[in-house]
């Protein structure tokens, strides 16, 4: 195990520790059976922890509390994600088509309907990558050899799951999905 680096797992000088947050449990050894345990003990805190996402494995749901937009004289704009790719872009209202006071209404409905979308897409990505690294996971405490691969964001799963539950990009008229809270 020298070499060998698993997830969430440390090797101290006379045992191994698994961290994960805020939550420690050490276990006294350094032998493969206490890797074992430490592997095991580090899988359970995964599947009891619902909300719980490894870094790089999850795609962060987003709440209308983070919703800023801002006033740049002529227009007002907002930053958002594409649906497919999840690309940043921003959605900009000018203020010599729409005055102020009906612009700013309609652009935190436009991005709510987004937001439920997005989340919505978020929510079976996630799922789906949870199960991915579990499988990785259950396999290092079979093989004991480490085998959770980096996590990244996987464009064409996401895209994938954009049109099964969207449909496909030539059904809108914008990046973003939305279709009843258009200008």
């Amino acid at each position: 195990m020298d070499q060998d680096k698993f997830t969430n797992i440390y090797r101290l000088p006379n045992a191994l520790q698994v961290r994960i947050g805020q939550w420690q449990k050490t276990l006294k050894g350094t032998s493969d059976i206490v890797l074992h345990q430490a592997l095991q003990e580090r899988n359970q805190y995964f599947r009891r922890t619902k909300n719980w996402f490894p870094s790089g494995w999850n795609v962060a749901l987003f709440d209308e509390k983070d919703f800023s937009i801002t006033e740049h004289g002529k227009y007002i704009q907002t930053a958002m994600r594409t649906m497919i790719d999840r690309k940043v872009s921003y959605k900009r209202v000018y203020l010599s088509r729409v005055p102020l006071d009906e612009a700013m209404p309609k652009l935190v409905k436009y991005k709510q309907e987004w937001l439920a979308k997005h989340n919505r897409i978020a929510r079976k990505y996630n799922q789906i990558k949870k199960k991915q690294f579990m499988r990785f996971a259950t396999e290092e405490v079979e093989t004991l050899y480490p085998s959770i691969p980096k996590g990244e964001f996987d464009k064409a799963l996401w895209n994938k799951l954009v049109v099964q539950d969207l449909g496909p990009a030539k059904k809108y008229d914008n990046p973003y999905f939305v279709k009843k809270s258009v200008f």
